[in-house]
């Protein structure tokens, strides 16, 4: 049994799988695919506060059952394929009592604080089948779709955030998965409002066009030509500044961005962690602070954060993709051995593609 372990920025080393530790209520799955999320990479180059190393990273998992799970509400027999949640709450504090256990106060995440998916198996803690954490893969969803129902899900919960449907527009800054994914759900829920990408590749731009978007724009970090967008965005919507915008990469300049493009009494949802900054952009966005805490005050804006997901998330991500209301076979552009790892977060780095999956163990 091997995994990819991940020993520091830009050190990840193929090693056998030492499963040993685990507790023996732990549920053992067979990994059949695992996605690379923007997260592995910016831990591979950076590291994370949240990461002590050796640990095996991912946590976008499709995988198969060793033995029979019983869960609360659920029964899965052996060698069926799952999806799995990949964060462990810690059942006592108050948000788990709610039920929202991506908030818990004391979480671990599967590929971030405990081991992920990028290994031939894993150990999933008992606490993931008491919250229903497991779920089946229909059987019309391949592997390598399964492994992207967490990001999904994840893009089900942010959506959910918007209480109010009193909005006419919205656009998205950032043409990645996410973006994507977020924009396939808008247009699925909201047929009448127009959605608008902005991004920087043009070949992800291309994918926002055909899966629907009322507008895509290429756009650099040129303050000018962001401006000129900014124009163009209200000619879509009758001179109206969007009521919604979702901040959906990491790049810190996208929140002076949304601020610049969110109209009066709009709301801005930054769903994506931001990657560490050079001191440089961290000093201008703190210079800017004051004007976007004015512009919060004045225009009455709503910030608001999205983290992560729910199981219930989960489930409604995976009937999304059975019944093709979402395509996100679309997304899946590159697929790699566990030994190219490395080859897959660069591939995803340096945005070959949409989304790189490891499929082969």
């Amino acid at each position: 049994m091997r995994a990819a372990y991940f020993y520091g920025p830009n050190n990840i080393k193929i090693e056998n799988l030492n499963l040993k530790s685990h507790s023996n209520d732990d549920v053992i799955l067979k990994v059949l695919s695992c996605s690379v999320c923007s997260y592995d990479v910016r831990t591979f180059r950076n590291g994370s506060f949240k990461v002590k190393p050796p640990i095996v990273l991912g946590h976008e998992i499709c995988a198969e059952t060793t033995n029979e799970i019983i869960g609360k509400n659920s029964r899965i027999r052996p060698n069926q394929r799952v999806s799995v949640y990949p964060v462990i709450p810690c059942m006592h504090c108050w948000y788990c009592n709610k039920k929202k256990y991506n908030l818990c106060y004391n979480l671990k995440e599967l590929g971030s604080t405990v081991n992920g998916g990028f290994a031939e198996y894993i150990s999933i803690p008992k606490t993931l089948v008491e919250i229903d954490g497991i779920i089946p893969v229909l059987d019309n969803v391949t592997n390598e779709e399964a492994s992207l129902i967490e990001p999904l899900a994840c893009c089900i919960n942010g959506i959910n955030q918007i209480k109010s449907k009193n909005f006419d527009s919205i656009v998205i800054i950032g043409d990645g998965p996410i973006g994507l994914m977020q924009l396939m759900l808008l247009k699925k829920d909201f047929t009448d409002k127009k959605v608008i990408v902005i991004g920087k590749i043009e070949h992800r731009l291309k994918m926002a066009a055909k899966l629907g978007a009322d507008g895509v724009y290429n756009v650099t970090s040129n303050d000018t030509n962001f401006k000129h967008v900014s124009e163009l965005t209200q000619e879509l919507t009758d001179k109206q500044s969007p009521n919604l915008v979702f901040v959906s990469n990491n790049n810190v300049n996208s929140l002076k961005d949304a601020f610049m493009l969110a109209n009066k009494n709009g709301k801005i949802i930054i769903f994506s962690g931001i990657k560490n900054s050079t001191t440089d952009e961290s000093d201008n966005f703190a210079k800017n602070l004051t004007a976007e805490a004015n512009a919060i005050h004045y225009n009455q804006i709503t910030v608001m954060g999205s983290f992560s997901s729910t199981p219930l998330n989960l489930r409604k991500a995976m009937e999304l993709v059975s019944s093709e209301e979402i395509r996100i076979k679309d997304l899946i552009t590159n697929t790699f051995e566990l030994e190219r790892l490395e080859d897959a977060i660069k591939t995803s780095e340096s945005f070959i593609g949409l989304k790189s999956t490891i499929n082969k163990f």
